[in-house]
């Protein structure tokens, strides 16, 4: 009979620790809404975005990259805007960077500065200037 209060003590502990881990699954957290933060896993990428970058980006866009990337991050393709929200030099959010033309998917910020304003140069030419309103 000793024993019954301690186990009463646990079973309530358990019962508490159950009920505030099902409310913790059923609620959004940071870690599951950013779930698409994942690092680049494949470094033949930067060779990729690069060459494209060279090859099929016009100067005029590459000073458009350039202005907007300096507006928006000081062209800092690892910064990370509203908490996490905006990442990279272009700062996308994650449907816009899993939507983007040409996009590699993943974390913006897993990858290079020229991948992320090919990127956003694609998306320019398909959207236009809407996606950075105040500095493009």
């Amino acid at each position: 009979m000793r024993n019954l209060p301690r186990i009463s003590i646990l079973v309530l502990g358990l019962a508490g620790l159950l009920a505030a881990s099902s409310i913790a699954a059923s609620a959004p957290t940071l870690e599951r809404s950013q779930d698409w933060l994942k690092p680049a896993v494949d470094k033949r990428h930067k060779e990729v975005y690069d060459g494209l970058w060279k090859r099929e980006v016009s100067p005029e866009n590459k000073r458009w990259a350039r202005r907007v990337s300096e507006c928006e991050s000081g062209r800092n393709p690892d910064i990370l805007g509203a908490g996490g929200r905006y990442r990279g030099a272009f700062q996308f959010s994650e449907g816009t960077w899993k939507n983007a033309p040409q996009s590699p998917g993943g974390d913006p910020i897993a990858y290079s500065y020229r991948t992320q304003a090919f990127v956003a140069v694609r998306l320019r030419g398909r959207d236009g200037d809407g996606h950075w309103p105040n500095c493009a």
